[in-house]
């Protein structure tokens, strides 16, 4: 009989005939989750022979990762920040860059620990940046989270992970375009709103399970961001933020976009762990 070390090996090498980019993790995530059981107890049971239930469930997931379903999707959840966060069609999983947008605003957040400070998170998806950020704040900020999208089948699934959180009266959930339904100062914005040109998610295969909505920036890609920074002014309290995730490739272009709009401000690039130019802070 197969063991669970034989189906694990043999899922590996159908993800790379695949050309996942992760095969071997993939592999091992998804036999996990059809286990139910963590990495250490896995190694523990691998020479153990697998059952046809778990090796039929296990093999339909295989093939549905090799059509580029992403293994979030698959196993219903994606971690961030280190919290467990619920995804599924419908709803963009969060990429660990983004973890960067809501380190710097941590930062800046806790330079003002004491203030009745207001966040508004636009285009929240999962509710990710604006659950993630009220965690980390938590007790004993004084601050208030907004986070808004204009998809009610990605706020349905903040509203499920916001559940979850001891954190939760702290934050409002919000069905809107940008920030055209606000209209009381805010003091910090965070956005990671679609930025890929059309080409990018045609060269991309891996992107094509996850809603086009949440990537599709426009001609080139900047759509949303440049009606975003053309609002902000109206919207953002003096002393206020605005922290924006990015393709490397917008660095200048948004730069520009975010000095016009804010000529007094302190505009800066940040890079991920990947030194890639991944973020635009503006601060007034």
């Amino acid at each position: 009989m197969e063991s669970l070390s034989d189906a694990l090996r043999r899922g590996k090498r159908r993800l790379a005939a695949a050309r996942t980019t992760t095969p071997g993790l993939d592999a091992e995530v998804l036999l996990r989750h059809v286990l139910g059981i963590d990495r250490t107890a896995l190694f523990v049971r691998l020479p153990e022979p697998i059952t046809a239930e778990v090796l039929g469930a296990y093999e339909q997931l295989l093939e549905e990762r090799s059509r580029d379903v992403p293994v979030a999707y698959l196993i219903g959840q994606r971690e961030f920040m280190g919290m467990p966060f619920q995804v599924g069609p419908g709803v963009l999983v969060p990429r660990p860059e983004t973890e960067h947008l809501v380190a710097w605003a941590i930062s800046w957040l806790q330079e003002r620990k004491g203030e009745p400070v207001r966040v508004v998170d636009v285009g929240t998806g999962s509710g990710a940046i604006a659950l993630a950020l009220a965690e980390a704040m938590a007790p004993d900020w004084q601050g208030r989270i907004i986070a808004t999208d204009v998809s009610s089948e990605a706020l349905s699934v903040a509203v499920t992970n916001r559940a979850h959180l001891d954190s939760h009266r702290r934050i409002s959930i919000v069905q809107g375009s940008l920030l055209s339904w606000l209209r009381s100062p805010v003091d910090l914005i965070l956005a990671n709103l679609p930025y890929l040109r059309p080409e990018q998610l045609a060269e991309n295969s891996s992107l094509a399970a996850e809603p086009r909505l949440a990537l599709d920036g426009g001609t080139d890609g900047l759509d949303l961001i440049r009606q975003l920074l053309a609002d902000a002014p109206r919207v953002l309290a003096p002393g206020g933020a605005i922290g924006l995730e990015i393709d490397p490739s917008q660095r200048d272009e948004v730069a520009n976009v975010a000095r016009r709009a804010f000529p007094a401000s302190d505009v800066q690039v940040l890079q991920d762990l990947a030194d890639l130019d991944r973020h635009v802070t503006i601060q007034t």
